[in-house]
C-alpha cells in the first residue's frame, strides 16, 4: 500500500496527479494508492508508529514491513530497493508457516 503525503514537500498536488504519474511511470505498481494525506492525519501510519516508536519516516518513499495481522515488523529508509526486501518478506512468510504449521501438528 502506498499513503502519498505532502509532508516533506514533494508530492503532486492532486490524488488525480498522482494516480496518473504513477500509471504513466510505474506500470509495475499493482497495490492500492491511498488519498493524499498528512503523516499526523494518517492512522494507519499513527498506528504502524506506535509499534516501531524508535523508527522515524524522515522523507517520501519510507517502508513499512507488516506482518499478517498488521504489526510492523520493520522501517526501510527510502533509498532501499523495494525488490531488496523480498529475503525479509519470505523469512516472514516463512515464520508464520512454520507457527501455523506448528499449531496443527500440536
Amino acid at each position: 500500500m502506498a499513503f502519498p503525503t505532502n509532508d516533506f514537500r514533494q508530492e503532486l498536488g492532486s490524488n488525480e496527479e498522482i494516480q496518473d504519474f504513477i500509471d504513466e511511470n510505474f506500470d509495475q505498481v499493482n497495490f492500492p494508492i491511498f488519498g493524499l494525506s498528512s503523516l499526523k492525519e494518517n492512522v494507519v501510519y499513527q498506528q504502524l508508529k506506535r509499534q516501531l516508536p524508535e523508527s522515524n519516516v524522515r522523507h517520501n518513499f519510507f517502508k513499512y514491513l507488516v506482518d499478517r495481522n498488521g504489526k510492523a515488523v520493520k522501517l526501510y529508509h527510502k533509498k532501499e530497493d523495494p525488490l531488496s526486501l523480498t529475503g525479509d518478506i519470505e523469512e516472514l512468510l516463512d515464520a508464520n508457516s512454520a507457527r501455523k504449521q506448528k499449531l496443527v501438528t500440536h
